[in-house]
């Protein structure tokens, strides 16, 4: 609101509304009166930053060594059995990592568990 505010204040324009579709009508040269012409360009929209990623390499590293244990199964079939599956590893020994990575994958969901394993099933094939 404050940008439009100051915006109608330099030009003198009295309709907010058509100052805030001058503003929206980017790259194109406009003409405020006779001699006044603003030309507004945003050539490059920054690219949104995304939502951060919430499991790392440590997780992943985990993932695929449960997942070949268990003869490559899909994120479906996974799922179900991973707790189970980490507790006998943990109890055992077979697997290590820090227990913030544990629980990441304790709380994984199948459909993440295949988005995690893609590429690796692409270098299987």
């Amino acid at each position: 609101m404050e940008i439009l505010d100051y915006f109608v204040r330099i030009t003198g324009l009295k309709n907010r509304n058509y100052a805030a579709r001058l503003l929206r009508q980017h790259g194109k040269t406009i003409y405020v009166g006779k001699k006044n012409y603003l030309k507004a360009d945003i050539a490059k929209k920054g690219k949104r930053p995304g939502r951060k990623k919430k499991f790392g390499e440590e997780e992943l590293k985990l993932l695929k060594k449960v997942w070949e244990i268990e003869n490559y199964m899909c994120g479906k079939r996974l799922k179900p059995i991973l707790n189970e599956v980490l507790d006998n590893l943990l109890a055992n020994g077979h697997l290590h990592g820090s227990p913030q990575a544990i629980e990441n994958l304790r709380h994984i969901s199948a459909s993440s568990i295949d988005r995690l394993l893609k590429h690796e099933r692409k270098s299987l094939r």
